[in-house]
């Protein structure tokens, strides 16, 4: 990915509105296919699951360089140059995984939607869209499908691309950045494993996941904290090195969305066509256990790094969850589990599905609405619930 151009005084600011959709292609990525691909899901599920569904989660070889920023030259420009960044254009980076990404919200970057390089980075992605306070250029370095080994220092290279915290070194030193935000963590679990198993539960060939995942999620949960807790170090570290101390930037933990209401709207039979193929129970424990003690343990890991902030967007989606009672399909926020038809010219693959279970366009706005406010409050924690008009609340958490 290519670094933005540095706005100069005759800039136009760039709009605060989300990209409209304007090809049939493109309209695919963002709103999902229809329902008879959605019947292929599982197969295709059962297909990645035999391939090792820990790679579901693992990343990418591939030699560090390709089309992430590091490429320009991670160690540009000398230790502690923040003398001048005054006189550089303002920036706001994401770092993770495909939450930030944008995965599922389409209209992709060029270099992000190929072959091997499915690092998926949309233009409808929350830090591009997102009406931050200043005027900042947003820079986005999220990978879908990233772990904390892709972000952290000497970690692995994703999709070509070096670790997300070497990359963010020509960022840097390239821009005055004052915000950073990263979300990751769940595909060290992995979550996608988590999924496989509730499709395969309501399929009725292997026991309910929430039992499996109750006594599982403990230890995972247990292991992916110090991994965070060590990416948020290495931003640190980077930062420091190139002349930022602390107090010049945010640094926020984002937490994850819940895409799963407590009720589903469909009966049991009806499910896979709409891309919700769970049991009700599994997913009540989805909803209200697994995704909040994740959540809860990245707010630990957050708290073990010196100034860092946490933004809680569990409920965010609230209302507009897939299958959710109580709307249509046009009012969800989260794309349905089914195959990306869009996808298929470029080979069989976790590709396929990836997109499923995340926010679409329009859940990506209210992720946006929800660091756009977080930016402006003082508060070193707080949560992003539904409001009581179009956008949303935040209430502010002890730290």
């Amino acid at each position: 990915m290519a670094l933005p151009r540095p706005r100069t005084a005759t800039s136009r600011p760039r709009s605060r509105r989300p990209r409209t959709l304007t090809s049939a292609r493109r309209r695919s990525r963002a709103t999902g296919t229809g329902a008879p691909l959605r019947l292929l899901t599982v197969l295709t599920l059962a297909l990645v699951t035999a391939a090792g569904p820990v790679a579901v989660a693992g990343p990418a070889t591939g030699a560090a360089g390709g089309h992430g920023a590091a490429a320009t030259g991670a160690n540009a420009g000398p230790a502690g140059a923040g003398a001048g960044r005054s006189h550089r254009p303002a920036a706001a980076v994401a770092l993770g995984d495909s939450v930030v990404s944008g995965e599922g919200a389409g209209d992709y970057e060029d270099g992000t939607d190929a072959f091997g390089r499915f690092c998926h980075r949309s233009a409808n992605a929350a830090i591009r869209v997102a009406d931050l306070p200043g005027e900042v250029r947003p820079v986005n370095l999220a990978c879908s499908g990233a772990t904390t080994a892709n972000v952290r220092l000497g970690g692995r290279p994703r999709h070509g691309e070096p670790p997300q915290a070497e990359q963010l070194r020509t960022v840097a030193r390239a821009f005055d950045v004052e915000l950073v935000v990263l979300t990751v963590g769940t595909n060290d679990l992995p979550f996608a494993l988590m999924v496989v198993d509730c499709v395969l539960a309501y399929a009725g060939v292997a026991p309910a996941c929430r039992h499996t995942w109750e006594r599982r999620l403990p230890g995972r949960l247990a292991a992916m904290r110090p991994r965070v807790v060590q990416a948020l170090s290495d931003v640190r570290t980077v930062m420091r090195e190139a002349g930022y101390r602390d107090r010049d930037y945010q640094l926020v933990l984002q937490s994850y969305p819940s895409p799963f209401p407590r009720e589903l709207r469909y009966p049991w039979a009806a499910r896979p066509l709409h891309g919700c193929p769970f049991l009700a129970p599994d997913l009540a424990w989805a909803r209200d256990a697994g995704i909040p003690r994740t959540n809860q343990t990245l707010r630990q890991a957050a708290g073990a790094v010196p100034g860092v902030r946490f933004l809680d967007v569990t409920a965010a989606l609230d209302g507009h969850q897939l299958c959710a009672p109580g709307i249509g399909p046009a009012d969800e926020w989260v794309q349905g589990l089914a195959v990306d038809a869009v996808q298929l010219p470029n080979g069989p693959g976790l590709n396929l599905v990836q997109h499923s279970l995340h926010p679409n366009r329009l859940g990506q706005q209210r992720l946006a609405d929800c660091l756009a406010g977080f930016a402006r409050l003082p508060a070193a924690a707080a949560r992003c619930v539904p409001g009581p008009g179009a956008g949303p609340r935040l209430h502010p958490d002890p730290a």
